[in-house]
């Protein structure tokens, strides 16, 4: 059987995945950013989190055999929380605030996102 490679709609592979917890504060919106900068630069697709917290069996099976990125805004870390409770083990994780912005203090400025996406360009 020939295995084919996946293409998605950016023109990309698909193998390199990103997911955001997209949170209600100003780092989860960092997050989603920086994960919708990752897909427009070609870098990463950008795959849907609430997928997998709707527990669609079908697209957490697939995405478990992609080189995933989570990035969570702060440390509650609810995406993280999201893929381990549904037996994610094999994946990057990321947390804004460890890369020195505060909760509530770090606004989704084009500054911060390219601050961002500079210290985590080697993910």
């Amino acid at each position: 059987m020939e295995i084919k490679e996946e293409k998605c709609s950016c023109g990309g592979l698909c193998n390199d995945i990103v997911m955001a917890c997209s949170g209600a504060s100003d780092v989860g919106l960092l997050s989603d950013k920086v994960a919708r900068s990752l897909q427009i630069a070609n870098k990463r697709k950008m795959a849907c989190l609430a997928e997998v917290g709707a527990g669609l069996e079908a697209k957490i099976e697939g995405f478990k055999t992609k080189n995933l990125l989570m990035i969570d805004g702060c440390p509650i870390a609810c995406g993280k929380k999201i893929l381990d409770q549904h037996g994610f083990t094999n994946y990057e994780h990321l947390v804004i605030t460890d890369l020195n912005f505060k909760k509530g203090d770090s606004p989704a400025t084009e500054q911060n996102i390219k601050s961002i996406l500079t210290k985590i360009n080697h993910l």
